[in-house]
């Protein structure tokens, strides 16, 4: 929930809390000189770029450009705002927040049954599987299936005994209400209207959590081949099928590793994955994937690698999400697999190894497209070839960029054994039906991190001198008083370190600590401000660099200001305005002979 908290309390919180610490329960810290580096969780490196600062509180990563305070640490590695990071980090802090909005407030507390709901069927549920005489076979299949036990706990697996009410009698007995059993999806009432019956029976339950690991639905299979052979929990106040992934938040921080998201089809093949040490995966729901799904996996990657069953069920999954993947920007590819196996039997047959050189050798989603639609035989007919170009043109045709959709219709051409002109007249008419040229479709926009955005701008005269002034500025509090007295922020030419000066000068001004400057919520500014301040910058002397970042920024102010003044006096002479003339001269001169007394 994202309620208004006060400047005051979040400022409490921050102090009380050390990045190092938060820091250090998600990765390995190595000191080194003042600050602390490891390998970064939010890109695949085998160098540590990942740098924490204990005197400044904040982080930064020359890798990626990630950067900011702890509040922007947590924010980035849980998926959290900015309100959910103040809260969170709260607890330890040991200040409590007072709840604002009442509507907000019975929301959440309407939630919480359910929650505890399903986390006492998930208590039940492992035992049955762990101590019941009745799950003995349920031990059996997870033992001939390979599941190591190590495995079943991680994952809480657990099974659903054969009785009508088994559970239903035991929550009840346990306190939770009827009502939210029912809301949940764990009893279904009578079609009398007179009493309920447990939905799972006799099956392996796979308990499904969201990114904050709360139990939010069930997925049960059943141990022979009966039908059907899955039955998931409905959607409920919290729980929706097309906006959550199984094993996903157990796969966050190793997608940030390898940079990639691999998505299955099974409960089983996500956990056999990750039990054989692939732990990037995650699993879709018993239904096809949403822009929901994407919405979510956007705030870890946007490379994925679809790893469906190679029948033809996950084939048609895979081509169904082909115009999802194309129209949100992400990079899809497709990992086939061998006819007849799903990525469990495939890693349990023939090994990691194998199944890791599929993943190597895996093939662009539209290329996946292009050869399962036109399939193994040439085409013959015209009818054939006609229905194939109009099954995968809307899809081409969607490609933002346009190098990249030439190459798919001279491709397409050649495989369909058409005339490419064809298809490109093909592709024209399509666009001129729907209103637009393919030319004025707009590019999908790309964030950039406000460091690397910088770098890019950084072109005018004394660009250099003002990075490296800032620099000094925001590593000695001295330098940056200093600075102060000579120039103001409108002297610097780049606008974010016109920002940044902004906002030290007001730190100075108001008396407050000067780490204060590093406490922003802009996650943009956190990120600049720990990207200019952590990087190393050799000063052979810092005080002749200080002096001459200044006289170089303040020589470029005046040089500007002296072409202003010299087209000014050009036209005053052109006027014959004597006086304007004198006062442009007299300015002209006091520029040219000024001196900055350092």
């Amino acid at each position: 929930m994202d309620r208004f908290i006060p400047d005051e309390l979040i400022e409490r919180i921050r102090e009380g809390v050390d990045i190092i610490s938060v820091v250090s329960e998600h990765l390995s810290l190595k000191k080194t000189g003042q600050n602390y580096t490891g390998l970064c969780p939010f890109h695949s490196e085998k160098t540590p770029s990942f740098v924490v600062s204990p005197t400044k509180q904040i982080f930064h990563c020359f890798g990626c450009g990630a950067g900011g305070n702890v509040f922007h640490f947590l924010m980035k590695y849980e998926n959290l705002t900015f309100p959910q990071a103040v809260r969170s980090l709260s607890e330890r802090a040991g200040i409590s927040i007072p709840e604002i909005s009442k509507r907000d407030e019975k929301i959440e507390d309407a939630k919480e049954p359910l929650y505890k709901a399903n986390e006492s069927a998930m208590e039940f549920f492992s035992r049955n599987l762990a101590e019941a005489k009745d799950g003995e076979r349920a031990r059996q299949y997870l033992e001939k299936r390979g599941i190591e036990k190590k495995t079943i706990q991680e994952f809480n697996i657990g099974y659903s005994l054969p009785q009508w009410d088994a559970a239903y009698r035991y929550l009840r007995q346990k306190g939770i209400e009827t009502a939210a059993l029912e809301k949940t999806g764990l009893i279904i009432r009578k079609d009398s209207g007179d009493g309920f019956y447990d939905r799972f029976r006799e099956r392996l339950i796979f308990p499904i959590f969201d990114l904050k690991k709360r139990v939010i639905g069930f997925g049960g299979r059943v141990l022979d081949d009966s039908l059907p052979k899955y039955i998931n929990s409905p959607e409920s106040p919290i729980y929706i099928k097309g906006e959550n992934l199984y094993c996903l938040e157990k796969a966050r921080q190793e997608i940030g590793k390898r940079g990639y998201l691999l998505i299955v089809e099974g409960y089983l093949d996500a956990i056999m994955t990750y039990q054989k040490g692939i732990k990037n995966a995650a699993a879709t729901l018993g239904t096809a994937l949403t822009p929901g799904h994407l919405r979510l996996i956007k705030r870890f990657t946007n490379n994925i690698v679809l790893v469906f069953d190679p029948d033809s069920a996950g084939k048609k999954a895979a081509i169904r999400s082909a115009t999802l993947f194309i129209e949100s920007g992400m990079k899809a590819k497709v990992a086939s697999l061998s006819e007849g196996t799903d990525p469990d039997t495939f890693l349990r047959v023939n090994g990691v190894e194998a199944f890791v050189d599929k993943l190597k050798n895996s093939e662009k989603l539209l290329d996946f497209v292009i050869r399962e639609t036109k399939g193994k035989e040439a085409l013959s007919s015209i009818d054939e070839k006609v229905r194939v170009a109009d099954e995968v043109l809307p899809l081409i045709s969607r490609l933002p960029n346009k190098i990249e959709r030439n190459a798919y219709v001279r491709r397409h051409a050649e495989e369909i054994q058409l005339d490419e002109k064809d298809i490109f007249a093909e592709l024209e008419n399509r666009a001129q039906k729907k209103g637009f040229k393919q030319e004025d479709r707009k590019q999908p926009l790309k964030r950039e991190a406000a460091s690397d955005n910088l770098q890019k701008r950084m072109v005018h005269p004394g660009a250099k001198a003002e990075e490296m002034l800032i620099h000094l500025m925001l590593n000695d509090e001295s330098i940056a008083k200093r600075v102060k007295d000579h120039l103001s922020p409108d002297d610097f030419k780049e606008p974010l370190f016109k920002r940044v000066a902004g906002i030290v000068y007001n730190v100075i001004e108001s008396g407050k600590e000067f780490n204060t400057v590093f406490k922003t919520e802009d996650a943009e500014m956190a990120s600049l401000f720990s990207a200019l301040s952590m990087r190393e910058l050799d000063y052979d002397d810092r005080e002749q660099s200080f002096y001459d970042c200044v006289q170089k920024i303040k020589g470029a102010g005046i040089k500007e200001r002296l072409q202003v003044l010299q087209q000014r006096l050009k036209d005053a002479e052109k006027s014959g305005d004597k006086d304007s003339r004198n006062r442009i001269l007299e300015e002209i001169k006091a520029l040219k002979s000024g001196i900055i007394n350092l």
